[in-house]
């Protein structure tokens, strides 16, 4: 077999860093790791072509010469995903599709003409999938019955990339998370259960990346890598050694649940590990809303003190937000603002709630007859997105407020003013990290970065204060610091295109929210009408 392994593009995210990519002259933010994991699961004597349609299109050599179409995606890449079915079979070929989009909308794969839909994780259906192809079977649904061990989960090929598009590597230790939020679909999808791969396994997987040369940034994709804590601590006790023998060649990310904070040990290792940013699922400063979303881990402790904490111990944070809440007021934005100040946290990643299918938010919401089913597109799941479903409050207002508070957090001086006192408030690093040189594209960013910040913005006096005094106070860190205002140049042009995309979607779509709504007021007053007799 031949098989072309298409990761379709997508348009700009607030983790697509088009403005960075370009600065270091680089194509994608990270890797498929998902495709390279299946591709990992064929056969070894087949022909595997990993095609990046964000880098590049597939040549008409390499349609003529495949056999079979490997689709894998995310929610955000849904019209990319739909395009590269229909060319697959426009062009005669067997078309497979998996990952995290094909998990909510298999029929809507099936009917853009996928042979095959692999709905959840793959190792447990290869035999299937494979008898499938063999037969020349079309327009079915492959589902495993059962969330398989990682323990036999194989090395990803990492060998079919090409490592000078990427900014980062991906690396998976876990899957799964214990936690239930009402609006997250990834026990939905992994179970509540975590299961783990051995730390003999990651260690083959990142010796691998460094006999690639593989240098700088590699993100655990984790969507909670202290889901299971005594795993975590049992790798991190073997990476340390590891790291420290080749001079920490890595530098680590991930995502975290907030109880981090209360496990010293647990925050240490991963510090001394080599880890130095986290994403931190907060989602809200206000207690109600967190008991409302079921995110009961939030609400019991004080969120400041578990922020200060984890940046104490030399962990940048993103804190994932959300606004949209159903008991939210007018003025949602402040208190994030407020919190985002009072914690000294530079990004923030939020977005507006939006109903996610086999959810449990999903579920209430349809029983309240309030989602927006038609609001279907690459938005879901992105800053550029509308809530799906009718809101408590008017939807302008709540988009207004979103806009309001972009362009507060990522305007270029309370920026700087936030990424200074967040590093300042971190321990010194207990390590040391063999000094590797820059590549000529860091260089230019950093020239880059330096004209614009240091030369264009009103906010140039700042950018350089904070420079001079962070080669003073935290001299170890001072390569981060400069990274995450490399970073920012993405955050301040990604305003914008909020600003754009929802006003452009408000004038199209509020006189529907509001038809919707009045329906709703409406079939709501006929059923108290007829309940009452």
């Amino acid at each position: 077999m031949r098989v072309l392994l298409v990761n379709p593009g997508y348009g700009q995210t607030f983790w697509s860093m088009n403005t960075v990519l370009s600065m270091l002259n680089k194509k994608i933010l990270a890797p498929p790791l998902g495709l390279l994991t299946v591709a990992a699961l064929l056969p070894c004597d087949w022909d595997l072509k990993l095609v990046e349609l964000t880098a590049r299109q597939i040549s008409e050599d390499e349609w003529d010469k495949c056999d079979v179409v490997f689709v894998g995606g995310m929610v955000v890449q849904y019209s990319g995903i739909i395009d590269s079915i229909r060319e697959g079979k426009k062009r005669g070929k067997q078309v497979v599709v998996g990952g995290p989009w094909v998990y909510h909308f298999p029929q809507i794969a099936v009917d853009a003409g996928a042979d095959i839909v692999v709905k959840g994780e793959a190792e447990p259906v290869i035999p299937r999938l494979l008898e499938a192809l063999s037969r020349r079977e079309s327009g079915i649904v492959i589902e495993a019955d059962e969330k398989p061990s990682l323990d036999e989960s194989p090395m990803p090929r990492y060998d079919l990339l090409d490592m000078d598009l990427y900014v980062e590597m991906d690396v998976q230790f876990s899957r799964g998370c214990p936690f239930q939020c009402d609006f997250c679909d990834i026990t939905l999808m992994y179970g509540r259960r975590v299961r783990t791969k051995q730390p003999s396994q990651i260690l083959a997987e990142l010796q691998i990346l460094y006999d690639l040369g593989w240098r700088r940034f590699v993100f655990i994709v984790d969507d909670n890598f202290i889901g299971n804590p005594s795993r975590a601590k049992k790798l991190l006790r073997e990476l340390i050694p590891w790291m420290e023998e080749k001079g920490y060649p890595f530098d680590f990310a991930s995502q975290a649940s907030v109880n981090l904070a209360g496990d010293a040990e647990l925050l240490n290792l991963m510090v001394k590990a080599g880890f130095y940013r986290v994403f931190l699922g907060i989602e809200s400063p206000d207690r109600e809303s967190l008991v409302s979303a079921g995110k009961h881990q939030n609400a019991a402790v004080n969120l400041d003190q578990v922020c200060q904490k984890i940046t104490k111990a030399g962990l940048q944070i993103i804190a994932g937000c959300i606004m949209g809440f159903d008991n939210e007021r007018t003025g949602a934005d402040k208190p994030l603002i407020d919190f985002a100040v009072r914690n000294s946290i530079p990004e923030m990643f939020i977005t507006l709630l939006q109903v996610g299918p086999g959810t449990e938010l999903y579920d209430r919401m349809a029983k309240e007859g309030r989602l927006m089913a038609s609001l279907l597109n690459d938005n879901l799941s992105s800053q550029t997105g509308l809530i799906n479903f009718l809101p408590t409050r008017p939807v302008r207002e709540i988009a207004e407020e979103f806009i309001r508070l972009y362009g507060t957090l990522y305007d270029p001086g309370p920026f700087l003013d936030r990424l200074y006192a967040h590093f300042s408030r971190m321990d010194p690093p207990s390590f040391r990290k063999r000094f590797l040189p820059p590549y000529p594209s860091e260089v230019r960013a950093v020239l880059i970065t330096m004209f614009r910040q240091g030369l264009l913005y009103p906010s140039r006096l700042k950018f350089w204060k904070y420079l001079i005094l962070g080669l003073v106070k935290f001299p170890k860190r001072i390569q981060h610091f400069f990274t995450a205002c490399i970073m920012a140049e993405h955050y301040f042009n990604y305003r914008r295109t909020i600003q754009t995309e929802l006003q452009a979607q408000l004038d199209i779509l509020e006189p529907i929210f509001r038809t919707a709504a009045e329906e709703r007021r409406m079939k709501l007053l006929e059923s108290r009408t007829i309940a009452g007799g």
